[in-house]
């Protein structure tokens, strides 16, 4: 559910990006608890246009700050360019609650080496993680390693080095394609090869990845030649993967359904046509399901498959408890037979 709240800060960053501070009031603080690295879904209404998109939470929930987003602006980003120029203190904006997978398990006693690694505006759900380890878990030691065109466009500069400064546990390692840097070039396999390795023998180490997808695939592909396993790996997509596994659904499989849906506490029937998905035929019978990046990159349309069958298109951002608990990405969803029940609420 969607809630209006008001802007309580908005801070320039770089001369295309912005860090958004939302006022929520006592009686919505349960509600919007949050876990390091999770993200927000906004509701826009640009020019009459509407449209939802997920962005990562910045601030830490332990450190008594406002709840606070980064936002690069994108080329014909329409909610980012919005919220990059317009926006302004005291507006309402409807927001969702905080969700996602991309989190860490903090516990005080842990010593242990976390490495963050990130490209341009994936360094927001970074430092949340960053900035929650640092004060609730002390002697644990955080490595970020963090890509960018050059110094002007490291989105939390000067909070970045104001960390790196007051903790000694937090390294960060920056990548500058152009200007002066220790590190020349991109977060490519040969740069991130060499930068890894120091950590590639520590069996407890775990990696945390968040950019455009070459970095992440780049990331990934190096670890994976390091022996890292999977369960130390964590991954967030702020754009769609560089590929999918899935198999396309047969033509004869999506033919025209009728199936169930609970949403906000009400039962709904609707019509799914060919080639649809269900969020698809939600949104164009005005139920107003929950969406962001309809890319399966975020969860904000996760729902639970009560009954009947369905094809995903894609599962990226579902874990394998989520997919064995029954869950889908209405946004990828193609519902097989007419006894689908989607809960929304489950």
């Amino acid at each position: 559910m969607f809630r209006s709240i008001t802007v309580s800060e908005i801070k320039r960053l770089t001369p295309q990006s912005v860090a958004i501070s939302f006022s929520i009031p006592d009686e919505l603080r349960k509600e919007f608890s949050y876990l390091p690295g999770q993200y927000i879904t906004i509701k826009a209404d640009v020019n009459g246009q509407k449209a939802n998109r997920a962005y990562s939470l910045c601030s830490s929930p332990y450190s008594g700050e406002a709840h606070t987003i980064g936002v690069k602006q994108t080329d014909n980003g329409l909610v980012s360019t919005y919220l990059n120029n317009e926006l302004l203190v005291g507006d309402s904006i409807e927001i969702m609650k905080p969700m996602g997978n991309f989190t860490v398990n903090i516990q005080q006693e842990h010593a242990r080496r976390i490495v963050l690694i990130g490209g341009g505006s994936g360094i927001t759900p970074l430092l949340s993680i960053a900035k929650s380890l640092l004060l609730k878990e002390p002697q644990s030691t955080i490595t970020l390693i963090y890509g960018n065109r050059d110094e002007h466009s490291i989105m939390f500069f000067d909070e970045l080095d104001e960390l790196s400064l007051r903790y000694p546990a937090f390294t960060i390692i920056n990548v500058l394609e152009e200007g002066e840097a220790l590190h020349k070039g991109r977060l490519d396999n040969a740069t991130l090869s060499t930068l890894l390795a120091p950590f590639a023998s520590d069996e407890h180490a775990e990696f945390y990845i968040c950019g455009p997808s070459p970095v992440m695939a780049n990331a990934e592909s190096v670890l994976e030649h390091h022996h890292i396993t999977k369960e130390r790996i964590h991954r967030e997509f702020f754009t769609a993967p560089l590929s999918i596994d899935e198999e396309p659904v047969e033509a004869h499989e999506t033919s025209e359904k009728n199936i169930s849906v609970k949403l906000y506490g009400r039962s709904y029937e609707i019509t799914v046509n060919p080639g649809e998905t269900i969020l698809d035929a939600g949104i164009r019978q005005q139920l107003d399901p929950p969406y962001a990046c309809q890319i399966a990159a975020c969860c904000t349309c996760r729902a639970k498959l009560q009954s009947g069958k369905v094809h995903m298109d894609s599962r990226e951002a579902l874990t394998d408890d989520e997919i064995e608990e029954g869950y889908i990405l209405t946004c990828q969803a193609h519902p097989l037979t007419d006894d689908v029940l989607v809960d929304y609420d489950g």
